[in-house]
């Protein structure tokens, strides 16, 4: 793991003196040019979190990206590589860089997409299209790499928000930028704070975890469930998130997560212990769970912070062509879409090569559901952590895959690229974001 407090360290310094300079991009004259990428695009500031997708914003008739930046700015910009500009309010100024994904939502339930974006100056900005603040909530600590979770806890039709800082607290806020409760944990909380149904009640408990390794379960009255906390090894630098799903489909969802320690811990609802293996190294992004082989059974898809992508079973057991090694580091669990359009799911994720010079400093891998390699892949974008997205941008019935990349002068910081994932199925979501988990 000390590969991660590199990582932290340099993020740290990264920040005191990038948010405000200009990006200058290397290239790297080995790459030729990729026959997929339809846009790369240079902004001020780099790019941790997600981009997302946002409705028609410039009135082109295609769909735009935004997101957050280390400028501390929140960015639109058009699918043809502009940013657009509607001073005073796009791009949107907080008050410390965003490291943190971008999120859209419909807190009211009345129609309008509302922009939540966290801050390093510990502050949940809520605005409208125009750029206008609806509402600001501080936090009181800073607020790392993760956004705030969105649900509709109890069936009301009406979101509220809930995220840790690292003032200790987890936070519950209402519709309308009002707290409802704080719970403290013992120490600051940068992992990503989530709302899931564990019981199939209908009504979501929030689960935690902070830096100290603690997990906890909560009702939605901030009151901890029965069996929790339960205590696991403490981050190092970089949060090592929880999650929950249905391992047995039984309809009870368990609790998850890994450690720095190198293990993953399962729960069931009331904190005792299922299960736990040994990995050879922490993901970051908790686990996801899908069925790659067909067989009926959902697997764990584990990305590591070595750069270790093993597909598994309940008890560690590996499916045959598993794991893949990158050797490079990984920070987000990847996206199960068919990506070559072959009817089968495909593996695609972000990683980052600190011996990498320019774009080769990170890139997008693409594994088949065996483990093996996509044609084409990798693709060379720069430095990267973020995960991808996936979205119909220009109405044609395929997906593009959008990228952040270039952190840290490594090259531009926002790519579109081409695929021969289909839309087949039409979802209406806001913001038209389409992921396949």
């Amino acid at each position: 793991m000390q590969k991660n407090i590199v990582i932290m360290a340099q993020i740290t310094v990264l920040l005191l003196f990038l948010a405000c300079q200009p990006v200058m991009a290397q290239s790297s004259s080995d790459v030729p040019p990729d026959p997929d990428l339809m846009i790369s695009a240079q902004i001020h500031g780099d790019i941790y979190g997600q981009p997302k997708v946002i409705d028609d914003f410039d009135g082109d008739g295609i769909k735009d990206i935004i997101f957050g930046a280390t400028d501390g700015k929140v960015h639109i910009f058009s699918t043809t590589g502009r940013e657009i500009f509607r001073p005073p309010y796009w791009p949107k100024q907080t008050g410390g860089p965003i490291l943190a994904d971008v999120q859209l939502a419909d807190l009211t339930n009345d129609g309008t997409t509302e922009i939540i974006v966290a801050s390093q100056d510990g502050k949940v900005y809520c605005l409208n299209a125009l750029g206008r603040e609806n509402w600001v909530v501080n936090t009181r600590g800073k607020i790392l790499i993760s956004a705030p979770e969105i649900a509709d806890v109890d069936g009301s039709g009406l979101h509220n928000l809930f995220i840790g800082s690292k003032s200790g607290m987890v936070s519950r806020i209402d519709e309308k930028g009002r707290l409802m409760w704080e719970v403290r944990m013992n120490t600051s909380v940068s992992a990503a704070v989530v709302a899931r149904d564990l019981d199939g009640s209908g009504i979501k408990d929030i689960i935690a975890k902070d830096d100290g390794g603690k997990v906890m379960v909560f009702g939605v009255n901030g009151v901890p469930k029965q069996g929790w906390p339960q205590e696991t090894s403490a981050n190092l630098t970089w949060p090592f998130n929880v999650d929950a799903g249905d391992i047995n489909g039984d309809g009870i969802k368990e609790v998850y997560t890994t450690t720095p320690n190198k293990t993953f811990v399962m729960w069931n609802t009331e904190g005792t212990k299922l299960n736990e293996f040994p990995l050879s190294d922490g993901a970051h992004t908790a686990p996801r769970l899908a069925d790659l082989d067909g067989d009926g059974r959902d697997e764990f898809i584990i990305a590591q912070a070595d750069g270790t992508v093993t597909v598994c079973d309940r008890n560690g057991r590996a499916l045959a062509g598993w794991p893949f090694k990158t050797g490079h580091a990984i920070y987000h669990a990847p996206r199960i879409i068919d990506i070559d359009g072959d009817g089968r799911p495909d593996l695609v994720f972000t990683a980052w090569n600190p011996e990498g010079v320019g774009v080769r400093a990170g890139y997008v891998m693409a594994l088949s559901r065996n483990g093996t390699p996509l044609p084409g892949y990798p693709k060379y974008i720069g430095k990267t952590v973020a995960p991808l997205t996936f979205a119909d941008l220009n109405n044609n019935g395929y997906l593009e895959m959008i990228a952040a990349g270039g952190i840290n002068y490594t090259g531009k910081q926002l790519h579109v690229f081409k695929t021969r994932a289909r839309n087949h199925i039409k979802i209406a979501v806001l913001g038209q974001e389409v992921f396949f988990q």
